[in-house]
């Protein structure tokens, strides 16, 4: 039997706000009991004693949509999100071309952002040519929805000038002319991201150390947010080779329905050895950084663009109706990509009446505060890429201005209408970093130093129940999960500063020094394991 007592530290449960305990016993990966240190240790002689030395314990946290496979994927491109400017990317690009022998592969690198970016724009196939025409080369927005190719990759993906756009999508083009640039977004772009998948990766041991990177920021149940059914084929070979230690929600593409709905029925909602099928994802729009999220009112104008521009829908509304009543027919919960509000309103009209499945929207950055009582009625669960706020607020204050731009991720207004709410932070688009997480919820304020709306700004334990308490309820785990309580496993995190007081803008500098799952130490800051 294997029984662990926590004791001498500050052990918030996440049951009641204000509600500590004092000390928790661990029986074999469930929480047994709570009470007084002396209490639990006078009737539990042979427990080993871990002790906190004045720390923070809380329930693990919950990745509540990102995906952790292609992060693991991507780490072995050449990573561009800290490039200045297109001559560190070329620079970037060249190094890892000559520490290659296998010249005919696709060269890729990922996390280029124009906002950052010296020249303020995408790159194109001018700056790609510059290091081959020879070898196909794509390098992928921080977003995931866009990138560029060179020419050769242009000529194999056969993209040319009598291509046309497509539904969803659009391909750059040479200013007067048909030819393209090279810029690809949306569904024009993910005809080309296909070709990272064919890129020769040691998967198991990439996904040991995404794990680690999860584990390390106090994540012990991840997910993977768009898993094609021969993807997740693979997810059970890694489960039968026992890589995975986190717990791991995949949810699959529901335009391959047909061929999965009946293909993984004793992974659907219940975890077999850490997986499970925790739904469908469907997307409906783009990236309001990237000016593809679809919405009611139209972008600032930028030169070349057609007046009124308000980005695009992906999919017809008779379309997105008939992906939600599937979804409802199979009883499989729904994620749905909606980051514009006319998005959102596309989702709102197609689901005529609540769902039990607890259908999730992703992202929800200009949710509307008219939207949310419709959210309220129809069971919906809105999902906030909440770093937002810092990461692009002053992009997105560029975009729409300062008035929308401030309004965008309405946690508070969501409380107000008694709501569950969740945060994520879209890995591999940012590092699942939970207390900058936390910290950017609390406090609202862009890189530059502009506070987005500070009527939307929460409590610090309001932001924690996104990641504990109401994750868990997303992922039907209230049960099992998010709770210091009786009963649940423990999924522990131990937090170097109790962020309950910590100064609001000091937040984001609180690590995580231990990670258990199921009552086992999956991570130390001291000494990481494995």
């Amino acid at each position: 039997m294997n029984t662990t007592i926590f004791y001498n530290g500050t052990i918030i449960t996440m049951e009641e706000e204000g509600k500590k305990v004092e000390s928790i016993l661990v029986e074999n990966g469930r929480i047994k009991a709570i009470g007084s240190f002396q209490e639990l240790k006078g009737n539990n002689q042979e427990a080993e004693l871990i002790d906190l030395q004045g720390k923070t314990m809380l329930p693990a946290f919950f990745d509540c949509h990102s995906h952790i496979v292609q992060f693991a994927r991507i780490s072995c491109f050449v990573q561009l999100n800290t490039a200045n400017n297109f001559q560190e990317i070329k620079e970037r690009l060249e190094e890892r071309a000559k520490e290659e022998q296998e010249r005919s592969q696709w060269l890729i690198g990922f996390g280029y952002d124009p906002t950052r970016l010296q020249e303020g724009k995408h790159p194109d196939k001018t700056l790609l040519d510059s290091i081959s025409t020879k070898r196909p080369i794509l390098i992928v927005h921080a977003s995931g929805h866009m990138g560029c190719v060179n020419s050769k990759g242009l000529e194999v993906a056969n993209i040319h000038e009598n291509t046309e756009n497509p539904v969803g999508g659009k391909i750059g083009r040479v200013a007067g002319s048909n030819e393209p640039n090279g810029y690809l977004e949306e569904s024009a772009f993910m005809k080309v991201a296909n070709y990272m998948g064919q890129i020769e990766v040691d998967m198991k041991t990439q996904l040991k150390k995404a794990q680690q990177i999860y584990a390390q920021y106090g994540i012990t149940t991840a997910q993977d947010g768009f898993t094609r059914a021969e993807e997740f084929k693979q997810l059970i070979q890694w489960q039968e080779e026992d890589v995975w230690e986190l717990d791991i929600v995949s949810f699959l593409d529901i335009k391959e329905r047909e061929q999965v709905k009946n293909l993984y029925s004793e992974y659907k909602k219940q975890y077999k050895q850490h997986v499970k099928i925790g739904g469908y994802k469907l997307f409906l729009d783009g990236s309001p950084q990237g000016r593809t999220a679809w919405l009611t009112q139209p972008y600032r104008q930028e030169d070349g663009e057609e007046e009124g521009y308000c980005g695009y829908q992906i999919y017809r509304d008779e379309e997105v109706k008939q992906f939600v009543d599937w979804a409802k027919e199979d009883q499989m919960q729904l994620l749905i990509h909606c980051n514009g509000d006319r998005a959102i309103d596309q989702l709102l009209q197609a689901t005529t009446t609540p769902s039990d499945e607890r259908n999730v929207i992703i992202h929800a950055q200009t949710m509307r505060r008219d939207q949310l009582p419709i959210v309220k009625k129809l069971n919906l669960i809105p999902s906030y890429f909440i770093a937002h706020t810092f990461y692009w607020g002053d992009t997105h204050i560029k975009n729409l201005g300062y008035e929308r731009a401030s309004k965008i991720s309405p946690v508070a207004s969501t409380i107000k209408e008694h709501i569950p709410y969740t945060f994520h932070q879209d890995t591999p688009v940012l590092l699942p970093n939970m207390m900058e997480m936390i910290h950017c919820a609390v406090n609202r304020v862009t890189k530059d130093g502009i506070t987005l709306d500070e009527t939307e700004c929460v409590s610090v334990y309001d932001a924690l129940k996104a990641i504990t308490v109401y994750a868990a309820y997303q992922y039907f785990e209230e049960d099992e999960k998010g709770t210091i309580t009786v009963g649940k496993k423990a999924d522990l995190i131990v937090l170097s500063h109790n962020p309950l007081t910590t100064p609001n803008d000091q937040l984001k500098m609180i690590e995580v020094e231990q990670t258990y799952k199921d009552g086992q130490l999956i991570y130390s800051k001291d000494k990481i394991k494995g």
